[in-house]
């Protein structure tokens, strides 16, 4: 019982830290002292090293297979691979919230490195994160304390819930947490700075710490799509599930939030507008933590049933009244110097693209809570399906994709409509007949080729853009040495912009990908015996046999199944089925043969006594785009994130 009471130790030592922090620093703060302030730090920084301790200690709880503490047997086992001793740590409430605030705790100590002592924005943001610190700690050591002692030591735990078992799991949770944690850091930061009469928002430090965020939370998005898509046996990459939602929707608020700021810097505008986003996209993020932590709302990912996540409402509750009263409070002296002047100005469509992304955000939370206000009044459990969602949020998505390949090309302040349609419809033009031609090779849909029309429409202007500033180089130097020197200097110096660019380009990517599955994929349930055939499109294939395999705590079904396309062959392929008899689960692993921009897709649903089979096959088109985009969209947004302090290059760009 060592680990477990070392552990718990250490998790109440740490509480006593912060709460000493909070004193300490609303002291400094007071009186203006700046050793209070000093002494304030240093105990955050001992808080941090006291969660990594404690995370340290469970860690070896579970490595020593120490059954006296309940959490490591109720998720762990004798013969658990050591390897899933990271994904056991967070697979339960008890140990992801000890996770979360040692993240938090980290996040922290990073946000107050080499920070003045005399900056009161800083230290009311660092008075808020403690706050929020506290409320996790408290939740951890009372309510769900990963150390507690179990009522019967056993000799062999309960095991690691099997959907756990993949590659994704030990990078998509922790991401996925760390990235709705991470909203806690912008959120305080905003309203730090209003508590110290800051109406710049310590904007620099902001942009850093949102766009930040923002990355986590993209990583976390696509991880989960992808663990989705290989191993959950959905053959989709997307299925509306709320705890899905609750990740999505931060991610909506956070993007708006990101373009609103760079409105600030650049314009000194929407100083409420992103107050306001701000304060929502903290709101979205606890909505996610509530409905993670056994929420009433019913999920396929949720970490199972539990009173925890009413202390998230709670706090939700609380934390979001007090945020949107000090909003309007506040709200008078965030004056904007500049305003809109022309409906076609680069800061008018940024609003219009985040009223949209609201929109979706707000569509969204309507339909994953509508099932319990029903259930609440009518007692009737009642299911919001993807058919809502993609008839309403599809066509808001489409005006924000044609936003976004518009808005990054538009003048500041404002711009003649006529002459930038003049300027574009040539470009226009050229991406239509692209997009037209491509889809035509591709047999797309139509939806396919509309987005192939954004697409190009915007990779076009991207181009034409790096192309103006080689040839304005060139036309000064001459020399090709010289020449690619100053283009490459160009560039270096507004990494924020052209980091903007692959980004969107990324994101586009996405929503192409996700056209050409839902518009042009095919899918078809095939019953077969050992040896008959099935054919889908220009594929065949034949259903050869199935190995069944007794393991210690799973039954393994494994269909092969002869793969054809074009008449020729590609090999025999595998999906399989696991039962897992102590959960009463079943872990599908889906048969995925990738040929670039299409993917042959198989899982077998029901096996019978005779070995025939039901297996669900798809042909998805340019699914791979999704998660291509994906990667495309990290880049373009780590790219933006690093600010660059050398003087702009003031070469004239016709």
């Amino acid at each position: 019982m060592i680990f477990g009471s070392l552990g718990d130790m250490v998790i109440k030592l740490s509480l006593g830290m912060y709460i000493y922090s909070i004193l300490a620093i609303s002291i400094g703060i007071r009186y203006r002292d700046l050793k209070f302030i000093y002494s304030a730090r240093l105990a955050s920084y001992f808080g941090t090293f006291l969660l990594l301790l404690s995370t340290i200690t469970l860690v070896l709880g579970f490595v020593s297979h120490d059954y006296s503490i309940q959490y490591v047997a109720d998720h762990s086992s004798n013969t658990m691979p050591y390897i899933y001793t990271w994904i056991a740590f967070y697979s339960g409430n008890e140990g992801s919230l000890l996770f979360i605030s040692t993240c938090l705790s980290i996040l922290l100590f990073l946000f107050i490195q080499n920070k003045k002592l005399n900056d009161n924005s800083i230290n009311f943001s660092h008075l808020f994160i403690l706050l929020f610190q506290i409320f996790l700690l408290i939740s951890t050591s009372v309510l769900a304390n990963p150390f507690t002692e179990a009522s019967n030591i056993v000799k062999d735990g309960q095991g690691i819930n099997p959907l756990l078992l993949h590659f994704g799991m030990f990078v998509h949770p922790p991401v996925q947490m760390l990235g709705l944690t991470a909203v806690v850091l912008p959120f305080s930061i905003v309203i730090g700075s209003l508590c110290a009469k800051n109406e710049n928002l310590n904007l620099n430090s902001l942009r850093v710490w949102a766009l930040a965020t923002w990355i986590i939370l993209t990583i976390g998005l696509a991880l989960g799509s992808w663990w989705a898509y290989t191993i959950l046996g959905w053959g989709g990459y997307w299925a509306w599930d709320p705890v899905e939602n609750s990740s999505l929707m931060p991610w909506l608020i956070m993007t708006a939030f990101i373009h609103s700021i760079m409105v600030q810097q650049k314009r000194n505008m929407f100083k409420g507008w992103n107050l306001f986003l701000i304060i929502f996209a903290f709101f979205m993020a606890q909505m996610g933590m509530f409905i993670n932590r056994g929420g009433p709302v019913p999920s396929v990912h949720s970490f199972g049933s539990s009173s925890l996540g009413w202390t998230f409402l709670l706090f939700m509750f609380i934390s979001t009244t007090f945020s949107f009263m000090f909003f309007i409070y506040r709200y008078r002296f965030l004056t904007s110097v500049n305003h809109v002047q022309s409906i076609l100005s680069r800061e008018s469509l940024i609003l219009v693209q985040n009223v949209l992304f609201l929109s979706v955000a707000i569509i969204t939370l309507m339909g994953t809570i509508y099932p319990v206000f029903i259930k609440s009044i009518e007692d009737e459990q009642i299911y919001v399906g993807r058919e809502f969602y993609d008839l309403v949020n599809a066509p808001i998505l489409l005006l924000i994709m044609i936003i976004l390949s518009i808005a990054p090309f538009v003048p500041w302040k404002n711009a003649n409509m006529a002459s930038y349609i003049n300027k574009k419809i040539i470009v226009l033009v050229i991406a239509v007949l692209l997009a037209i031609l491509n889809s035509w090779i591709i047999s797309g849909h139509y939806w396919v080729t509309i987005s192939l029309v954004v697409l190009y429409f915007s990779s076009i202007q991207i181009f034409i853009e790096l192309y103006k500033i080689f040839k304005a180089s060139f036309n000064k130097f001459k020399n090709l040495k010289n020449v690619l020197g100053k283009f490459l200097n160009i560039l270096y110096s507004n990494l924020s912009r052209y980091g903007g660019f692959i980004s969107h380009t990324g994101i586009l990517l996405v929503m192409l990908g996700i056209a050409g599955t839902s518009f042009m994929g095919i899918e078809k349930d095939f019953a077969l015996k050992p040896g008959e055939s099935g054919t889908l499109k220009n594929y065949q294939f034949t259903y050869m046999k199935t190995d069944i395999t007794q393991n210690f705590d799973h039954t393994n079904i494994k269909a092969i199944m002869q793969i054809e396309k074009n008449g020729k062959s590609l090999g025999q392929y595998t999906t399989s089925k696991s039962y897992y008899p102590k959960f009463d689960m079943n872990s599908t692993k889906a048969g995925i043969l990738n040929f670039g921009l299409e993917d042959f897709y198989f899982s077998q649903s029901v096996i019978a006594e005779d070995n025939s089979a039901v297996f669900e096959v798809k042909i998805n088109p340019l699914v791979s785009l999704i998660w291509t985009g994906a990667f495309v969209v990290v880049v373009g947004a780590i790219i933006s994130v690093f600010p660059v302090y050398k003087k702009k290059d003031k070469l004239k760009v016709k």
